[in-house]
């Protein structure tokens, strides 16, 4: 007999399949298709944990894995992703979203017509409903009746004739105009068939004002995809330039129409976007559409659209000298930064830790602890505290007292100029780093035995060849590795940069936002996110996975100098 416990078993997966198969096909269906994978595949281990007894140990490490797959596995897959694809500012589009958002284009004619409407609409017990028409009014006062709106493939579709003697008929419906008794020149409500559709809202009528809400929220999205259309008058709709106070004549920018083009030497009829004002056919090249004109034959750029561009960004990193020249001052200021941090936070806290290791000195505990101030701090206060208190070109404390007062020396523009702004950088990291490695190197010490020293004084040794040939030794062997994870760390430490210098000052000639104190992740961060002339997501990417490969390598650095897998490897 099959237990409770299967069957709530089995309704949980089936539950779980059933919610995962159907994203996947929703995934699949929207051209996600890495996520796609990593859905299915997320469903194949989850069934495999449940289902197969084998497999029990694997059920707790479900809630992990499905963090794992949509947090970690497939962050890095889009980005892969969006490496080898020119996706950036102007290239936000598939190719078939960019042709859609073409054919939705909607241009105002030459010396337009403009209509004011009144929307009349179907009360139930009181209530509006969804059943509405609109009557026109054009400049002449004269009155027209457009339908309800029919959803006709993309777009909603209304017909409007002129009314004659209040009455009219379209598409074998009839249309009667009802006027109030008292004020004739009022129509309050039509009549269709019989049925009577009250009025209910004009933009120039303050009293109907209370009904803007109902239409907003029921009306205005299907009118704003609305044409209109008369036989006789055209094609009319409501536009962004005068929203939904009037409907004004006008037409599709560009449609799909049937030309013949001479393609590898041979003309071809062939389906083609036109601009229908210059009747000129849109031009397509370099992941874009451009609009040609007619008289000068330039070219416009109307929208691009992404696509698979191959190792082109990596080549545009090495090739491109508007983009080389920064990126390789980028890169080597980088290792620059990182190298010198991890230096120069590890001589001071080096520093530190020797002398609060003397255990003749009075008071190390408040030293240690008044010593470890900076690392308990939040960074970012810090970090604001410097850049205004201390690096302000006008009112900061080194240019203001120490300088100008003390030293009578003029201010320096520490954050605008970039030597100066790199040495702010690394005295601000410094502060902010060293209480770290005093607390490592502290420890390490500690560790040494005593007796060393002793033998080394008794044969004459000095201090400084004791602390060379022992102390230094004996403290890179556990420090190595932490000294590399530091190294990894200030190679990737974004918010110093961020928050003291944003990586200014810019460098001169970059069409990249690159700046002289920017490192790898704020130049990557820049160009996806804070670029000011467009945002290349795409060449981000391809520096995020450069940036993989640099951390890798010094990960595995670390792990070989610490050892971590020896005992594995055994």
């Amino acid at each position: 007999m099959i237990s409770i416990r299967k069957i709530v078993l089995w309704f949980f997966v089936a539950i779980v399949d059933a919610l995962l198969g159907w994203a996947t096909i929703t995934l699949i269906v929207n051209r996600s298709y890495g996520l796609s994978v990593i859905v299915l595949l997320l469903l194949f281990f989850i069934d495999y944990a449940l289902i197969n007894p084998k497999a029990y140990p694997y059920r707790y490490m479900v809630p992990a894995v499905i963090i794992l797959f949509i947090l970690t596995i497939y962050p890095i897959y889009y980005t892969v992703e969006l490496a080898f694809e020119n996706y950036a500012t102007g290239y936000l589009w598939s190719r078939e979203q960019a042709i859609n958002i073409m054919l939705d284009e909607i241009v105002m004619k030459p010396h337009p017509k403009f209509f004011g409407y009144s929307v009349y609409t179907l009360y139930k017990d009181y209530k509006p409903t969804q059943n509405f028409l609109i009557l026109l009014k054009d400049s002449k006062n004269n009155l027209y009746v457009a339908t309800q709106p029919v959803k006709n493939g993309k777009y909603e579709i209304s017909q409007f004739k002129a009314l004659n003697n209040g009455k009219v008929t379209i598409n074998g419906v009839n249309y009667a105009l009802i006027r109030s008794l008292k004020d004739p020149s009022k129509i309050v409500a039509v009549s269709v068939n019989g049925r009577i559709y009250n009025y209910f809202y004009n933009p120039s009528d303050s009293e109907t004002i209370p009904n803007l809400r109902f239409f907003n929220v029921n009306y205005s999205s299907i009118l704003s995809n609305t044409e209109f259309i008369n036989p006789r008058m055209g094609t009319f709709f409501f536009t962004t330039t005068y929203g939904f106070n009037k409907i004004v004549s006008a037409q599709h920018k560009y449609a799909l129409a049937v030309r013949t083009v001479t393609e590898n030497g041979r003309s071809i009829e062939k389906s083609v976007l036109v601009n229908t004002i210059t009747n000129q056919i849109v031009q397509e090249h370099d992941s874009a559409f451009w609009d040609v004109d007619p008289k000068t034959g330039n070219e416009t750029q109307i929208i691009g659209y992404y696509k698979f561009v191959a190792f082109n960004n990596f080549r545009r990193l090495l090739t491109d000298p508007r983009i080389t020249g920064p990126f390789f001052s980028v890169f080597l200021w980088t290792f620059e930064w990182a190298a010198l941090s991890v230096l120069l936070t590890f001589i001071v806290g080096l520093t530190f830790a020797i002398i609060l290791n003397n255990r003749e000195m009075r008071f190390r505990f408040i030293y240690r602890t008044l010593l470890i101030i900076p690392w308990a701090i939040p960074a970012f206060i810090s970090i604001i505290v410097w850049r205004i208190g201390f690096f302000n070109v006008s009112y900061g404390i080194i240019n203001r007292i120490f300088l100008e007062q003390w030293l009578h020396l003029p201010a320096l523009n520490w954050l605008g100029d970039p030597l100066l702004a790199k040495i702010a950088l690394l005295i601000v990291n410094t502060w902010l780093g060293f209480p770290y490695m005093m607390v490592i190197s502290l420890g390490a010490l500690q560790s040494i035995p005593g007796e060393l020293y002793e033998a080394a004084s008794i044969d004459g040794s000095s201090k400084w060849y004791s602390f060379k040939r022992i102390t230094f030794p004996l403290l890179m062997t556990p420090l190595a590795p932490l000294l590399v994870a530091s190294f990894a760390y200030n190679f990737n430490n974004f918010n110093v940069i961020y928050l003291l210098t944003g990586g200014n000052p810019p460098i001169p000639n970059a069409i990249t936002p690159a700046g002289a104190t920017d490192i790898l992740l704020s130049y990557t961060y820049k160009l996806a996110f804070a670029g000011t002339t467009g945002r290349d997501y795409s060449l981000a990417a391809a520096i995020s996975i450069l940036i993989f490969l640099i951390i890798a390598s010094i990960s595995a650095i670390n792990f070989k100098l610490s050892g971590s897998f020896e005992e594995v490897n055994r």
